[in-house]
């Protein structure tokens, strides 16, 4: 979305119909092959990433948006009437809602959205999974900025023993608070 406003530019729709999980594609609108719809959503139910899912057919956030993701996933969830219910197998090999510790042994199991009991539940899972990918992003951010930093320390900077003697940083701002 490099032009802004939702809208995509040529080359972005070209690429966009090149991809199998894209039906079609217009400036304002992508259509959705039924096959990605299901895929999706099957995949999702059992507690993988939306974000992960899109970006394995090709469709990065940065390209269409995280919103854009978001949505899709809720709307293919509410036309498919499925939802994810953290389940349990039993040792007879039945399941039941889990209940207990977490790190229990769960997995996400589609089911029907009147069979769950309270959409809360449902909305916090949702929030924990993106609470977690966020942490994961920040995590990797931080230890690029890291090594960025390192790398640039290493190299150095013409005269920057002269700023730092001065107790100025690389960037001109004085270390200290003067009144």
């Amino acid at each position: 979305m490099t032009s802004g406003g939702g809208a995509f530019s040529a080359e972005e729709v070209a690429y966009l119909k090149t991809l199998p999980a894209v039906a079609d594609a217009t400036r304002n609108r992508i259509i959705y092959a039924e096959s990605f719809k299901v895929d999706c959503v099957l995949r999702y139910a059992q507690g993988e990433s939306p974000v992960q899912l899109f970006r394995e057919a090709g469709l990065d956030p940065s390209l269409i948006g995280y919103k854009r993701i978001e949505c899709a996933i809720a709307r293919w969830r509410r036309q498919m009437n499925v939802a994810t219910t953290p389940v349990k197998k039993r040792a007879h090999g039945r399941r039941t809602p889990a209940v207990g510790a977490a790190g229990a042994n769960t997995e996400f199991e589609p089911q029907p959205i009147g069979a769950r009991g309270d959409i809360r539940d449902v909305l916090i899972a949702q929030q924990v999974r993106r609470i977690d990918e966020l942490e994961h992003q920040v995590n990797e951010l931080s230890q690029r900025l890291q090594d960025c930093s390192a790398q640039h320390n290493a190299v150095g900077e013409p005269g920057s023993e002269v700023f730092a003697e001065a107790g100025f940083d690389a960037m001109g701002a004085s270390g200290g608070i003067e009144a």
